[in-house]
């Protein structure tokens, strides 16, 4: 009977992730991931310690359901905050442009 052979497709080393995906994509989803999380919990915390109707140990019993509501939150709201960077990122290169070349003529002349 034949052995069973090592270094099948379960011990495979998964593929390493390119290099433009470790540089520029990931910190952007990082970075947009915690604004919209940033976003997302001053609204929860404004709309739980605002009404005075509620109990207040409200937020401590119902942590684990308000943390997974604002991580689903921060998610769906994640593509806006990606976009709203890239157009801060794209008017900030733009000034930055404009910039250097203002003071490239200065100094020229």
């Amino acid at each position: 009977m034949a052995s069973p052979k090592f270094g099948g497709t379960a011990e495979r080393m998964p593929a390493a992730e390119p290099i433009l995906t470790r540089l520029f994509v990931a910190p952007i989803l990082f970075v947009s991931f915690l604004l919209s999380l940033f976003l997302i919990d001053r609204h929860t915390y404004g709309r739980i310690f605002s009404s005075a109707d509620t109990k207040p140990d409200y937020y401590h019993s119902h942590q684990r359901k308000l943390a997974k509501a604002e991580v689903n939150e921060a998610f769906l709201l994640r593509r806006k905050v990606i976009t709203g960077l890239c157009i801060i990122g794209a008017v900030s290169l733009a000034l930055l442009a404009w910039a250097v070349e203002s003071i490239w003529r200065i100094w020229r002349v």
